[in-house]
């Protein structure tokens, strides 16, 4: 059986735009950005509310789950890699921590959403509506700004959670959002 890897998120930035340990600031302050906003909308659906998508900050206690520090920046590597860890320590019983659950259902829906089907009537994965996906595409927009793919990993069970996001992806996601289009013809 493999070792859990201790680093509880990390990111992985593939293309022309980043290098060994390298990544333009803008791009990552970017990313982490609506990275951050697709997590806090993903916890507010997870919560019970309507729309993720609404004025004001999210609770106090979603903000608290998500905290988190960046514990690594890989050298040697042809592409970046961060590292983060939770700010605050984790609850006792992992079935009770909902900034895992939150987590945990963001990068399994963002791998859902990627391969969606436009005209299926299947519903969006768990914790998603319009206001996380308007999220992911926010972040998505390093796709054209020389970034190839975008690996996320979470390592908080033995078997971890990984989802690609890549440019495909990203245009499916948009599509989702501008929903079926209408052949009228007159």
């Amino acid at each position: 059986m493999s070792e859990r890897d201790p680093i509880l998120l990390k990111l992985r930035f593939d293309g022309p735009a980043v290098g060994a340990a390298r990544i333009p600031v803008s791009h990552l302050m970017r990313f982490l950005d609506k990275m951050n906003k697709a997590f806090r909308r993903t916890g507010r659906v997870l919560d019970g509310n309507a729309a993720s998508v609404r004025p004001g900050p999210p609770r106090k206690a979603i903000k608290e789950e998500l905290d988190m520090d960046l514990v690594l920046l890989t050298e040697g590597s042809p592409a970046a890699v961060l590292g983060f860890e939770r700010s605050h320590p984790a609850p006792a019983l992992p079935a009770m921590d909902f900034g895992l659950e939150i987590l945990e259902k963001s990068i399994e829906g963002l791998a859902r959403v990627q391969v969606y089907e436009l005209d299926s009537d299947e519903a969006l994965p768990a914790g998603y509506d319009r206001g996380v996906l308007m999220a992911w595409r926010d972040a998505g927009v390093l796709f054209r700004l020389g970034v190839e793919r975008i690996r996320l990993t979470l390592n908080h069970r033995e078997a971890p959670i990984t989802t690609d996001f890549t440019p495909t992806g990203y245009q499916r996601i948009q599509s989702l959002i501008q929903g079926p289009e209408t052949n009228i013809r007159t």
